[in-house]
């Protein structure tokens, strides 16, 4: 499935990541719920924004598309030409982080989606946004488009709840 970040913004918007060993999922045991959430994140200069999220599974490897359409990017972003990580958080405090460099064209003015982001999942995570703690200097997520650089610090927990894998 896709997660998907919205954000003209986004296309200078981010996110990120997690960790002990349970056994890897096998290719049958692909489900997430649920398979799609929201969460608002904190962008610096281009606001708070509500990230919208798609997760799949398939063989151990979770896949997530990130979206956003509250910033539009104003020009034409071309296919697979973004880098963005974006990290969630175990029940247990540990995170894991999904990245990647993939992206659909992207026309301007339209929303700005990213992804598929990787990770390795295991069967039973839960993973939810990963809010820092006040003060602290680390980040959700992280995207680059066209150069253009930004993070983003989650402010709220996944509605309508974690993605269990």
């Amino acid at each position: 499935m896709r997660l998907l970040t919205k954000t003209a913004a986004i296309a200078s918007t981010a996110l990120l990541g997690l960790g002990m060993a349970a056994p890897a999922m096998a290719a049958e045991d692909c489900h997430v719920t649920p398979q799609s959430a929201s969460a608002q994140y904190d962008c610096g200069q281009f606001g708070v924004l509500n990230i919208s999220l798609e997760a799949s599974a398939e063989n151990g490897v979770g896949s997530l598309y990130l979206s956003n359409d509250q910033h539009l990017f104003p020009v034409d972003i071309p296919a697979d030409s973004t880098s963005t990580s974006l990290t969630l958080q175990r029940a247990d405090g540990s995170t894991v982080t999904f990245s990647g460099t993939s992206n659909p064209a992207i026309p301007a003015n339209t929303k700005v989606t990213v992804g598929p982001l990787k990770a390795q999942v295991k069967a039973g995570d839960k993973l939810d946004s990963f809010i820092p703690a006040a003060g602290s200097s680390d980040v959700s997520a992280r995207l680059s488009i066209l150069g253009v650089n930004n993070t983003c610090k989650a402010l709220t927990k996944q509605t309508p709840g974690p993605f269990s894998f």
